[in-house]
């Protein structure tokens, strides 16, 4: 990640990550992502997916792990997206030194796309399931849960 990024920038590479993970979803899946907190188990899905082509890089010439951050941006930022429109809070995208990130003030950080990329590298049996970490930012965006 480029630091020194404007705000706009940064907005531009938000919105060509969703439109990306939109088209993979569509042309790739035949799976439409409509921003519903439902849409998440296509992600989970897609992200299912890459982790199985992260097991065998041998199937795809290794391209998985060459572009396995590009995938976990592009659908981490769509599921962070999905978080932002579900309904008014106070979290916001935030460049940070972990990545664009969701944030309310400095302190209160949510991060899909280290998620997503968990997801690809570790898959759900592996303890990263992005549907579980969707569930549990809902709840501290709507502070229910500290």
């Amino acid at each position: 990640m480029n630091h020194g990024k404007t705000t706009m920038n940064m907005q531009e590479f938000i919105n060509d990550c969703i439109i990306s993970a939109v088209k993979i979803s569509q042309d790739t899946y035949d799976m439409k992502l409509d921003f519903s907190e439902e849409s998440i188990l296509i992600v989970d899905e897609v992200l299912e997916g890459y982790h199985e082509r992260y097991l065998h890089p041998e199937e795809d010439d290794g391209l998985i792990h060459d572009h396995a951050n590009t995938y976990a941006y592009i659908f981490g930022i769509y599921v962070g997206e999905v978080l932002l429109r579900r309904r008014e809070s106070d979290y916001s995208w935030l460049e940070t030194e972990y990545g664009i990130v969701l944030a309310k003030e400095a302190r209160n950080l949510i991060n899909p796309a280290a998620k997503a990329m968990k997801q690809i590298m570790n898959g759900k049996e592996g303890g990263d399931d992005i549907k579980s970490f969707f569930d549990v930012a809902c709840r501290i965006m709507d502070g229910k849960f500290k």
